[in-house]
């Protein structure tokens, strides 16, 4: 399930810092708590468990500026919009994580994010698109798909051209559905073939890459580069489902992963 948010401010401009993840992820938390405190601290600390990986099975989207508003990008690492309205969805596979999101924000119409305070205008759910074993997607965010060798300090973050990136971006998909659903999954096609659009990545001359920093200037600083273009994927219907609603890739709970469906 998806709903969207619309937030006003009353501010002539709305500035905030173009790494704004961890703030909104933070707050999504935060307002989930309002409705379970428990099951928010539950969420944070262990999320939905798979042997020794964990899955928060949520995702979000960058905040958008009303009325086809744009953010202006500062020398100082922040943005500025003089829209007077932003929004964002927020999207999951679990119906108890949407439940207690909605609730939350019945107990909170006002929401913070860094030092901007804003008036939560409209919760609406959407609607769900029609997902087949073949969809065209744009992405609304990064996708992260990354491996780690033993000893290393880094990962390696990976891109389709990658030998590895098909096998990482499966196995994710297989660990959320397990983790979504409680069982394994039983499908007979596992096969999964992701083709990134070469318009797109010829227009932008091959940089279809955005790099994101997670809790700037704090000790555990943390730079993550994913992949930003339209890209086609086939996989089967049930996991192709649950990358929609639970984010593509890793770091979901943190805004990576989120797509759209083409032409919608």
């Amino acid at each position: 399930m998806r709903i969207a948010l619309e937030l006003s401010h009353r501010n002539r401009y709305l500035t905030l810092p173009v790494n704004v993840n961890h703030l909104i992820s933070s707050l999504i938390y935060h307002i989930v708590s309002n409705s379970s405190s428990e099951y928010a601290e539950r969420l944070h600390e262990q999320g939905y468990r798979l042997d020794k990986r964990t899955f928060k099975l949520f995702t979000f989207s960058p905040l958008f500026p009303g009325g086809h508003r744009r953010w202006k990008m500062n020398r100082d690492g922040t943005m500025t919009t003089d829209a007077r309205s932003v929004s964002i969805m927020i999207s999951s596979g679990k119906a108890e994580f949407i439940e207690h999101l909605v609730v939350g924000l019945l107990h909170q119409p006002y929401v913070q994010i860094g030092r901007q305070r804003f008036k939560v205008e409209t919760v609406k759910k959407l609607e769900p698109p029609e997902l087949g074993d073949d969809m065209r997607f744009i992405m609304l965010s990064p996708l992260v798909c990354s491996t780690k060798l033993d000893g290393e300090k880094y990962p390696k973050f990976l891109l389709p051209g990658d030998e590895e990136f098909k096998r990482v971006l499966l196995e994710n998909l297989l660990g959320k559905y397990e983790a979504l659903c409680g069982q394994s999954y039983e499908g007979e096609n596992t096969e999964l073939r992701v083709e990134v659009s070469e318009e797109y990545v010829e227009r932008k001359h091959g940089k279809i890459t955005k790099l994101i920093t997670l809790k700037e200037g704090l000790p555990d600083e943390t730079k993550i580069r994913g992949m930003l273009a339209p890209f086609r994927l086939r996989v089967s219907q049930s996991l192709m489902e649950v990358g929609y609603y639970c984010g593509f890739g890793g770091l979901n709970a943190q805004g990576f992963g989120m797509v759209k469906v083409e032409n919608r």
